[in-house]
């Protein structure tokens, strides 16, 4: 006798063998961050907060007219990669999709909320919808004549929310103040005099200002800089940030300007916009023949797919109609890099060094153009973002690929965007304006038990139990006493002083051990002058508790020669509670 099977039950089947197969299993630290950053829904498993990401991330290509199995088969390869810890999705999509409770909330990471602060009852009742759907947030305060005000008010209003505990995330915010703004001098000191915790501040300067800094020592703008970076080496902030390079690669600078940056600044944004992410364990890809790019590309089109899914499936679920307009004008996505350290490791590689510099400068460039290729693939199939019928205010149809990436890296040739950028210019196919950034990575990198973004060796650990896979791995391949080594390290904070050779411990240098310029070098290798990021990167200097105010004043001017965007220094011992003592 037939046995019929309905479509739906077939499908059903399919889900349920493909979870069967594929598993999603943190390892201690991670859930630790799962169950601690509220990630996992009261009584969740890792798997079941897994299964439901996935699932909301697919549940929108239906309504592209997709082939059923053509979406299962994506569905299929983003769960596996997912759970082999090749990447992750940013902790609001981990906390929100597909969550009782969240089912009109978006998966974004971050906005610029659409308000006018001069109007508070109005202004209130929007932030508070907004931190509801877990985003970061920012807000440019140059526009009104009493910002310092206004930051207090919008800080007191986060710190009245957070002791509600209605809230999955922790309230972040960014607060900008151009450099011109009359109260700019107050808002640089403002955090020495209050506690501001859920506010970075960040002063916007221009390349007007930053020129009359480091042309004349007497000027007033070198004065005020110099104010910017003492109150920065005695409470890590402001950071300063250049939304005026931001919109030069700004695609569609005269369709929406970037007015703001979230919580770190690793992008400019306009008013309303949002972005969700995923991170990319690059210590994956790693074999001893080099990096498996083949194997890459096929991971960023997967990603690029899930992606533009979780753009499609917020655009109706924003608080405000603004956010709805700019998603789909922009689909703005950010792909980024995580395990870069490890990587270094693995290859033997200094992180202060033109070869590490060289090699994740290669690996980002390839992750760039393959997801600008999978977007212009998308926009086939879907069709392409709104920005693109504004030809006459798009830098796409006057060559923006071309013009930006007029260089070649080991892995992608000038040759090629030239290629890419007619075939846009031409076809008018683009699904997303933008896809790479790289934001702060601590705790999804802990979820992939990678190391922090583009960051060096953070720290070592007080407990030998807690040093990393790729340290401890690295150690034992140059010593047979790797355990008395990794003790030393241990309770001196360093390898400096450990009988490892030379280059080895050159290789295991930590933030503090590396100097500022060499943390800029590998910054700007990938957002400076001539750089291979969409955006730009949210980047620490993290300096020794004894450097000096003119230490950070000489990161703030580099980072400005450089060409960087933003630049953020940290002095050991600012903050008590800091998770490593950095400067044993």
């Amino acid at each position: 006798m037939y046995n019929y099977r309905s479509e739906r039950q077939i499908n059903i089947i399919f889900v349920l063998n493909m979870f069967h197969n594929i598993q999603y299993q943190p390892s201690e630290n991670a859930l630790r961050v799962l169950i601690k950053g509220n990630i996992l829904a009261p009584g969740e498993s890792p798997q079941e907060m897994f299964e439901r990401v996935v699932n909301t991330l697919f549940s929108v290509e239906e309504s592209f007219g997709i082939a059923k199995n053509e979406t299962e088969k994506a569905k299929e390869d983003f769960a596996a990669f997912m759970a082999a810890k090749m990447y992750t999705p940013g902790t609001p999509t981990l906390t929100n999709a597909g969550r009782a409770g969240y089912e009109d909330a978006a998966l974004s990471s971050c906005a610029i909320i659409p308000v006018d602060l001069r109007k508070r009852q109005a202004s209130k009742k929007l932030i508070k919808a907004y931190y509801r759907q877990n985003m970061g947030s920012g807000f440019d305060l140059t526009p009104y004549k009493n910002p310092v005000e206004l930051l207090l008010w919008l800080n007191s209003l986060s710190v009245h929310e957070t002791k509600t505990g209605a809230y999955d995330r922790y309230i972040g915010n960014m607060a900008n103040l151009h450099v011109t703004h009359p109260e700019i001098r107050k808002f640089v000191g403002l955090k020495r005099t209050h506690a501001l915790a859920h506010f970075n501040c960040s002063v916007v300067i221009d390349d007007k200002f930053m020129d009359a800094a480091v042309s004349d020592r007497s000027s007033n703008s070198c004065k005020l800089l110099m104010d910017i970076a003492e109150s920065a080496w005695h409470i890590g902030d402001p950071s300063i940030i250049n939304l005026e390079r931001m919109n030069r690669d700004n695609p569609v600078s005269d369709l929406a300007p970037y007015t703001s940056a979230p919580p770190c600044a690793e992008m400019g944004l306009s008013v309303g916009e949002t972005c969700q992410f995923v991170y990319v364990n690059i210590s994956k890809f790693c074999t001893p023949k080099g990096i498996n790019y083949t194997f890459l590309d096929k991971v960023i089109r997967v990603v690029t797919r899930a992606l533009d899914n979780a753009v499609e499936y917020g655009a109706t679920r924003y608080p405000d109609k603004e956010s709805t307009r700019i998603a789909k004008l922009k689909r703005k996505i950010g792909i980024a890099v995580s395990g870069i350290a490890d990587t270094l490791l693995y290859y033997d590689i200094p992180y202060a060094s033109v070869g590490a510099r060289t090699l994740v400068r290669d690996v980002v460039s390839f992750m760039n153009y393959v997801s600008k290729c999978a977007s212009v693939d998308l926009a086939k199939q879907r069709g392409p973002c709104e920005a693109m019928k504004h030809k006459d205010k798009n830098k796409y149809f006057k060559g923006y690929l071309k013009n930006r990436y007029n260089f070649s890296t080991n892995t992608v040739s000038a040759r090629d965007w030239e290629k890419l950028s007619d075939r846009i210019s031409e076809t008018g196919l683009l699904r997303n304006i933008h896809t790479l950034t790289q934001p702060p990575a601590a705790r999804v990198s802990l979820l992939m038990d990678a190391s922090f973004g583009i960051e060096p060796i953070f720290g070592i650990p007080d407990s030998v139990g807690n040093v990393s896979k790729s340290v401890r791995t690295y150690v034992e391949k140059y010593s047979d006493n790797a355990d008395k080594i990794l003790q030393k390290a241990c309770r001196d904070g360093s390898f400096r002083k450990t009988k490892l050779h030379k280059h080895a411990k050159e290789c295991l240098r930590t933030a503090t051990e590396i100097t500022p310029s060499d943390h800029i070098e590998m910054t700007a290798a990938l957002v400076g002058t001539g750089g291979v990021i969409d955006e730009t990167a949210s980047k620490t200097v993290n300096l020794a508790k004894t450097a000096t105010i003119r230490d950070v004043y000489d990161t703030f001017i580099l980072a400005h020669e450089k060409g960087l965007k933003n630049i953020s220094v940290y002095r050991d011992g600012s903050y008590e509670d800091q998770p490593y003592n950095l400067s044993k």
